[in-house]
C-alpha cells in the first residue's frame, strides 16, 4: 500500500488541482520517530514503572520544530522530568541540535550538533548512558518502586 496522496483523489468541487502528486521523504528516519522508538523502549525495558514521552512543539516563529523527551513516574502522581530537546528546521529533518537538561554540574555536555540520523542516533546514545541520565532514571526508579510497594 503506498503513503502516496494522488491528485486523482482530491475533490476540489470543480476546481482544477495544480498541485504534483507527494509523497513521503525518503532516506533517513525522522528525527521525531526515533525519539518515540526509543522512548517506546524504555517503557518496555522498565515495565512501566518510568515510561517517556515526546512533546514537539514550535520555536522562532515556527522556523523550527522541538521535541522534548520527558521521562514520566506514573506512580509518583505522573512525575514528569525533561531530559533533552532536539530542535530542527521544520522542513529538513537534519542536521539537529540535541540540547541536555543542565540541572546536574557533573554534566559537561548541553549542546550535540548531530548532522545525519547516525550521528543522531550516537547523540541519544550518549546522552542515555551518561551518569546524569543514570542517576535520574535509577532514583525514580527506586522511588516508584517504593510508591508501588506501599500501594
Amino acid at each position: 500500500m503506498s503513503n502516496k496522496v494522488r491528485s486523482d483523489e482530491v475533490f476540489a468541487l470543480g476546481m482544477k488541482d495544480l498541485w504534483p502528486d507527494f509523497a513521503p521523504a525518503e532516506g533517513e528516519l525522522p528525527p521525531i520517530t526515533i525519539l518515540k522508538e526509543q522512548a517506546s523502549l524504555l517503557g518496555l525495558k522498565l515495565k512501566n514503572l518510568i515510561e517517556a514521552d515526546v512533546e514537539t512543539g514550535t520555536t522562532d516563529y515556527q522556523r523550527f520544530l522541538r521535541h522534548s523527551l520527558v521521562l514520566i513516574a506514573p506512580v509518583l502522581n505522573f512525575y514528569r522530568y525533561k531530559l533533552l530537546e532536539v530542535e530542527h528546521s521544520a522542513t529538513e529533518m537534519y542536521p539537529v541540535t540535541v540540547k541536555v537538561s543542565l540541572d546536574d554540574p557533573a554534566n559537561s555536555i548541553s549542546e550535540i550538533k548531530a548532522e545525519n540520523e547516525d550521528e543522531f542516533k550516537a547523540a541519544l546514545k550518549g546522552v542515555f548512558a551518561s551518569a546524569q541520565t543514570k542517576r535520574v532514571i535509577e532514583n525514580l526508579l527506586a522511588q516508584s518502586l517504593g510508591a508501588k510497594v506501599g500501594a
